[in-house]
């Protein structure tokens, strides 16, 4: 854009100046007055931005409150190994995004054939977790929103316990233990005496002193599914494994290396209470069973089957828990379950009542067996959550139990699939649920992003390409505005009785900032001020 015109304005000046020279003093005495001089030099408008084809943008959020997390670190993995395939908004590769608001955006790099990607997150004060985002984009829609709901560790159906220890060349002296136990959730860890503490790489640590955390959740709530990282029962067909007890385990130095492997096996156990049920399905479990044990990696989102097993042992004094025992020489993330039939149909949910407005809706299912969360864009009546070819990856039985509920970004209520907020059948046909708008005035309005000269405010250009947020409330996720393809976002379903909006703009030829707009229907421009390039007449 700038070349053709600045090449328009050379020509304009060339002529004029070959024009300054055609004048004459006739017969007659008539004098032809050059033209004016050319105002030199000229702001030119910037080159804006095309929009982008495809954007994923989401929010990393509680999954009680719905409240944003931030900050939180996103790592981005295909096949364990950091992905070459993703980029930011300006087309820089990236494997990790640290968000500050909670809110994060990426693209796919072109050329890229991408099918799922792990995103592994951790945040302060919560559960870290890997989860499966698909980027195969089937319905050629401009943006995938992706909401990553972590489990806070200050939870009822949670916790976690921390100790610290001194060592001596890397090496425990006397027996390290860290015992969580509240409620139905529980978990022990013991590294005896005389292991030596090594890092991923299978180095000796260097630091003096240890500390050893950790975590469980309540088997029988939904939180077990919450915490559980993505992809467990992944490339199965036919049966997935449904969890029966966690145990979360992490161990590092006062250098803050992290220890992932030991010289000897270490002692780790999990707390199962007495209604679970026998790997065989058809009783409770009693001391001598065992359960599968598998492992995942919180450094790369890659889950694998460990060799031994967990031995239920004896019933406790209280007569309400037993503990599942097993050996380790790593630590990561742990899961005791059992085989269990797949969920051959997958799953959907049929929507009626009020239209899901433009900016969307999630669908969130929360049960022990799975939690799942998925999006409904503007106008849906129907939406396969799960298809059967994912059920696996999602760890859907047939038959799941969940409480389906859909919601806005900032957490309103507009549906539920059972009057009284219990847990439906989710594999044995369409969830249906009735919509009803929970805000008492909604509204809509556009914003026009435009980049404004700074060199000189009446040259402008609306720049289509931006990147457009908006939110009611700092404790809530931002929304992605619709790109109109003209410089002109739409921010649908507002509530009017809120005072204000945040915006966020990426105009991607400055830097981001965040302004704030009056949600009251009268669209709105948003102006971006830049520094333009300038011309000359030579």
């Amino acid at each position: 854009m700038i070349s053709n015109k600045k090449s328009l304005l050379a020509l304009s000046v060339a002529s004029a100046l070959a024009l300054s020279g055609c004048f004459s003093d006739d017969d007659n005495n008539v004098v032809i007055t050059p033209p004016p001089e050319p105002t030199d030099p000229v702001v030119v408008a910037p080159e804006t931005p095309t929009a982008l084809a495809f954007v994923v943008s989401g929010n990393v959020v509680d999954v009680d409150t719905v409240d944003i997390v931030a900050p939180a670190t996103i790592t981005f993995f295909e096949d364990g190994e950091p992905t070459p395939n993703l980029v930011n908004v300006n087309g820089d590769a990236i494997t990790q995004i640290t968000t500050e608001d909670g809110s994060y955006t990426f693209t796919v790099k072109e050329g890229a054939n991408v099918g799922v990607v792990t995103a592994v997150v951790v945040a302060d004060g919560y559960f870290s977790k890997s989860f499966d985002i698909d980027l195969s984009n089937e319905d050629s829609a401009a943006t995938l929103e992706a909401e990553l709901a972590l489990v806070s560790k200050g939870g009822d159906e949670v916790v976690e316990a921390s100790v610290s220890e001194s060592v001596a060349n890397a090496t425990t002296a006397s027996p390290v233990t860290a015992a969580a136990a509240k409620g139905k959730a529980g978990s022990d860890v013991t590294v005896p005496a005389g292991v030596q503490l090594r890092d991923a790489s299978g180095n000796a640590v260097t630091g003096s002193s240890v500390s050893l955390t950790v975590g469980s959740a309540d088997p029988t709530s939904s939180k077990i599914s919450a915490v559980l990282p993505a992809g467990l029962s992944a490339g199965s067909t036919t049966s997935i494994k449904k969890p029966v007890g966690v145990s979360n385990i992490v161990m590092q130095d006062n250098n803050g290396t992290k220890i992932k492997q030991f010289s000897q096996e270490i002692d780790v156990s999990v707390s199962l209470p007495v209604a679970t049920l026998a790997p065989s399905g058809d009783r409770t479990i009693q001391t001598g069973d065992q359960f599968d044990v598998s492992s995942n990696n919180e450094d790369t989102g890659k889950w694998q089957s460990e060799t031994n097993k967990a031995t239920v042992g004896a019933l406790n004094a209280e007569g309400t828990a037993y503990k599942a025992s097993f050996k380790t020489d790593h630590l990561t993330f742990f899961t005791l379950s059992r085989s269990v039939p797949i969920c051959t149909q997958g799953i959907t949910v049929n929507v009626t009542g009020d239209t899901v407005p433009s900016s969307g809706l999630y669908v969130s299912m929360t049960s022990a067996d799975a939690s799942v969360s998925s999006y409904l864009r503007g106008g849906t009546t129907s939406k396969t959550v799960v298809s059967a070819s994912t059920s696996a990856r999602y760890g859907i039985s047939s038959s799941a139990t969940a409480r389906v509920v859909i919601r806005d970004a900032a957490g309103n209520v507009w549906g539920n699939a059972s009057s009284t907020n219990a847990e439906v059948q989710v594999c044995n046909g369409p969830v249906s649920i009735t919509l009803a708008n929970p805000i008492q005035t909604t509204v809509n309005e556009n914003v026009t992003v435009r980049a404004v000269c700074s060199n000189d405010t009446t040259v402008t250009e609306v720049i289509p390409g931006a990147i457009v947020k908006y939110r009611s409330s700092t404790t809530k996720p931002f929304r992605t505005a619709a790109n109109n393809g003209d410089g002109t976002f739409a921010l649908s379903a507002l509530n009017g009785d809120v005072a204000s909006y945040a915006v966020s703009v990426d105009p991607r030829i400055s830097a981001p900032f965040t302004t704030s707009i009056t949600p009251d229907g009268t669209d709105e421009t948003i102006d971006v001020s830049v520094a333009c390039d300038t011309v000359t007449g030579s």
